[in-house]
């Protein structure tokens, strides 16, 4: 809560003083210039819903911008060095994060506990992915090629992109009446016409 409340201030105060100088960007320069690069990158790290802005310190000088700090994994360290390139006025970005390699473990221990089957659960589950798929390939009235399934512990989730609500309700229908379906997570999107 008190993060929130920290963040939501910084975001507020950050956007003032980017609005407040964004209009007269092209007259900064110098130190000038770097504060007011240094405060866009710093707003885009705080907009950014997949990013700690806490766990960065960014420099910058003559447009060069200087990233520091930990963070979670090198997804983290990519995004923010390509967040950074695309705010305007920055030259070039050193990308110098480094990655919380406990932290990295951690993730990579419960991702693979939470995908850990034996062997013939990986192939019965494979299995009945194969039968739904084909299933809904055989149907005209469905677009197979943009629905994805997946299955675990025989619960089927489909995902994905279908024309009309009557087609969602198909590809369920499908997905259900195959083999040894328990149950079946429908998260296909209807495209708004």
């Amino acid at each position: 809560m008190k993060r929130t409340a920290i963040a939501t201030a910084l975001t507020a105060t950050l956007v003032l003083a980017s609005a407040l100088t964004a209009a007269h960007a092209a007259t900064f320069s110098g130190a000038a210039k770097d504060a007011w690069i240094t405060g866009k990158v710093e707003t885009a790290f705080v907009l950014n819903a997949h990013m700690n802005p806490f766990a960065i310190t960014t420099d910058v000088n003559g447009g060069v911008v200087h990233l520091t700090g930990m963070v979670k994994d090198g997804i983290d360290r990519d995004l923010a060095g390509e967040v950074a390139r695309g705010v305007d006025g920055v030259v070039s970005v050193k990308n110098d994060l480094k990655i919380d390699e406990k932290a990295a473990n951690e993730a990579a221990e419960r991702a693979h506990k939470a995908d850990h089957r034996d062997f013939g659960s990986w192939v019965s589950d494979v299995t009945t992915t194969a039968r739904v798929k084909s299933r809904l390939i055989g149907n005209s009235n469905v677009h197979a090629l943009k629905i994805d399934v997946d299955t675990r512990d025989h619960i089927v989730t489909l995902s994905g992109r279908v024309t009309s609500p009557s087609e969602k309700a198909l590809a369920e229908q499908i997905a259900r009446n195959t083999g040894e379906v328990k149950m079946v997570h429908n998260n296909l999107v209807v495209d708004a016409s």
